[in-house]
């Protein structure tokens, strides 16, 4: 039987947070929800799993979805729709007897819980904080002009961009790479923030990085701090790329000449050369060949990535994943 108050689920949800909604909505606790939707795998401390609902995700099997769905009078197919965790390759294995059953494990099995914006829950009358299970360990709303991150409440919640203005073209940036010429344009932002990765771990006192942390109310040296103050030299880089992809032209000279020109925008943004050159040369090196004009689209409106990026990149997934630089933030600089 559903419950007695239906709650709309924010598209991009993670199912933790929208099962506390649910059950807060209907005056239950956690605890007193969870005894209704099946046989699971309890968390050893509800209460906390409750109160840090940024920390944990919950999984269920299929009986266990079509058990939620009636709690929350939706369709399955609706719920799986506005809640990745509930996608097919993220459902649990059923029982023998296939009965509901849900895990609640502490570190999520896929992407990062990131807060969404809170004046757009406002805006949908939300009333408590939501966490959205995001491929990337950052959200921009460009609406309201917020960052907001998977810190866990280590220092601010947000960031307000206003006085952060490169950031929020940064991020439009980024969306009219996607937008333009889908997953390449995509893959080539995943690139260049790759390389601005393998920059930062290597120079995050670079000034302008610094100048960034500090507006932002965080410390340059802190690791969430990095994604945010790359974000644009990471989407100018990636528009460099793109000219580069387009022009087609790879040989000897045609590389050095891009490279000296990517060189020359260091400088202007006081990333050391000497230092970060290294991965722009393993970008080229994967892009060395291009791929062949039978293989090319005919209508000129899509862009084809050279074959050694393809053979390395996904086409979903993190920036880390879709680029074909396979390094990550958090590693050391020998680690690289």
């Amino acid at each position: 039987m559903p419950l007695p108050l239906r709650v709309q689920p924010v598209p991009g949800e993670s199912t933790g947070s929208f099962v506390n909604r649910l059950a807060h909505g209907n005056g239950l606790s956690l605890a007193a929800f969870l005894d209704r939707v099946g046989q699971g795998e309890a968390p050893a401390d509800p209460e906390r799993v409750e109160k840090y609902a940024q920390s944990t995700e919950m999984y269920v099997n299929e009986a266990g979805l079509r058990y939620l769905s009636v709690l929350a009078d939706r369709s399955p197919g609706f719920l799986q729709q506005e809640l990745p965790s509930l996608n097919a390759d993220q459902l649990q294995a059923g029982g023998e007897d296939e009965e509901a059953e849900w895990r609640w494990p502490w570190e999520p099995l896929a992407g990062h819980l990131v807060r969404y914006c809170p004046l757009c829950g406002d805006d949908l009358g939300v009333g408590e904080p939501v966490w959205l299970m995001s491929p990337d360990s950052w959200q921009v709303c460009l609406r309201h002009g917020y960052w907001s991150d998977d810190s866990r409440g280590r220092g601010p919640d947000f960031v307000e961009l206003a006085e952060l203005p490169e950031t929020v073209t940064a991020h439009r940036v980024r969306q009219e790479l996607a937008e333009r010429w889908g997953p390449a344009g995509e893959e080539l932002f995943a690139d260049a923030f790759q390389v601005a990765v393998y920059w930062w771990t290597r120079m995050p006192d670079t000034v302008c990085w610094v100048q960034r942390a500090w507006t932002a109310g965080l410390d340059a040296r802190e690791m969430r701090a990095a994604s945010l103050v790359i974000y644009p030299e990471a989407a100018k880089l990636a528009q460099a790329m793109l000219d580069f992809e387009r022009a087609g032209q790879r040989d000897t000279a045609d590389r050095s000449r891009w490279l000296a020109g990517v060189e020359q925008l260091m400088v202007e943004w006081g990333v050391d050369v000497a230092e970060g050159r290294q991965a722009l040369v393993v970008w080229l090196g994967r892009h060395r060949m291009g791929v062949p004009a039978a293989a090319r689209p005919a209508d000129g409106c899509r862009l084809t990535l050279a074959s050694g990026h393809d053979r390395i990149a996904s086409r979903t997934g993190s920036v880390g994943q879709r680029s074909c630089l396979t390094w990550r933030l958090g590693m050391t600089a020998a680690e690289m």
